[in-house]
């Protein structure tokens, strides 16, 4: 296997900038997924790996060779459309078997390659099946196999698990991290779904209008984003944000909105904050870290306010509540016994302990 390095990567389509000076090492044996909205550069930056597009500038490195110029057939490397781009006419035998019969390997090499990866993936009885006659699961592990009986370097993966109901997606998620820790194969996983990128990456990249937000460990992008986007878009229910001013107070710090809220910043919070005196800042709340206040006994000081149930929305293990604040919707996970109708006023805590700062102009981290 071998890691895949971006070098100030810029991809252009006419004046559209589709990637803009990307720098990303992939490590050898690494699972990386990348996150980010429609249009990020996402599958761009896959198809610039396989060589399907060309960087406008910068280099990619797949191992220690320069792939600029190599054809997509030289660079070792195996792609899992999200359409599964499976032949109709050909068998799943045919179509797993394909890349190898192009190499011109051995009849016996590619019987025994295509049985191993069969049963690597639990579709040995499903050989002899055309596309037409399997699930979307089953198309799907064809397709896997497919990439896998190569024996590439790297593989890429676009959005593989996207055509699947919810709980086939969960199954074949699992199934994937086994995989790719039994074959311990360099993996860029391409997703739109925050949790599926969560559960599955060694780190996570996040994308947006082509530029590079952040990238680390999911604990570090779910607990220290680095700017307001990669805050709300790390997190399910997102992170909510309110707009504050910065009030210092008999040597204590608050923020604040007059007539909604007031609360303290802990003292170990502080930190940069001392420089945003009197200015109006973005603080950012995770729904799991707001509390109806009839569910909490031991609150930290100055941590409450009152807002309007908006929404109620019950889910068995928890209750989704949204809140009315001025004119912000707030999210609550509460507990399913919660006590509350549409219309009522509530108390609320805020575990001040949690709250995230987001500079107004910039939407940088503030306190990093």
């Amino acid at each position: 296997m071998a890691r895949v390095i971006f070098d100030r990567v810029t991809k252009m389509f006419g004046s559209v900038v589709a990637l803009h000076e990307l720098e990303i090492e992939v490590h050898d044996r690494e699972f990386l997924a990348m996150v980010g909205p429609s249009g990020c550069g996402k599958t761009t930056t896959l198809r610039l790996v396989a060589g399907l597009e060309q960087p406008t500038s910068g280099h990619i490195y797949i191992g220690n060779r320069l792939v600029d110029d190599l054809a997509p057939k030289d660079r070792d490397v195996a792609m899992v459309f999200q359409s599964y781009a499976l032949y109709p006419h050909m068998s799943a035998y045919d179509n797993i078997s394909h890349p190898l019969k192009l190499r011109g390997l051995p009849k016996v090499e590619i019987q025994q390659r295509v049985q191993r990866t069969a049963q690597l993936l639990g579709v040995a009885e499903l050989l002899d099946r055309r596309p037409s006659e399997l699930s979307g699961g089953e198309r799907q592990r064809i397709a896997l196999g497919r990439a896998i009986v190569r024996d590439p370097q790297v593989f890429l993966m676009d959005e593989p698990l996207s055509n699947l109901d919810m709980k086939l997606r969960v199954r074949t998620r699992a199934e994937l991290i086994r995989l790719h820790e039994q074959l311990g194969a360099t993996t860029i996983y391409v997703t739109h779904d925050q949790q599926e990128a969560m559960t599955m990456g060694d780190r996570i990249a996040v994308l947006n209008h082509g530029v590079l937000q952040q990238m680390g460990a999911p604990t570090v992008l779910y607990n220290r984003p680095g700017n307001q986007f990669v805050a709300g878009f790390i997190g399910s229910p997102a992170m909510n944000f309110l707009t504050a001013t910065v009030a210092p107070e008999g040597g204590r710090l608050f923020v604040e909105s007059t007539g909604l809220f007031r609360l303290e910043v802990p003292q170990e919070r502080v930190g940069r904050l001392d420089r945003y005196l009197g200015q109006q800042v973005i603080i950012g709340l995770r729904p799991e870290n707001l509390f109806v206040e009839t569910e909490i006994e031991r609150r930290p000081p100055n941590s409450r306010f009152e807002a309007t149930v908006d929404l109620i929305e019950p889910l068995g293990n928890e209750t989704l509540l949204y809140l009315r604040l001025g004119a912000d919707l707030l999210t609550v996970r509460a507990s399913p016994e919660v006590d509350l109708s549409r219309g009522r006023r509530t108390g609320i805590i805020a575990d001040t302990a949690k709250l995230h700062f987001f500079d107004i102009q910039t939407q940088r981290a503030i306190n990093y």
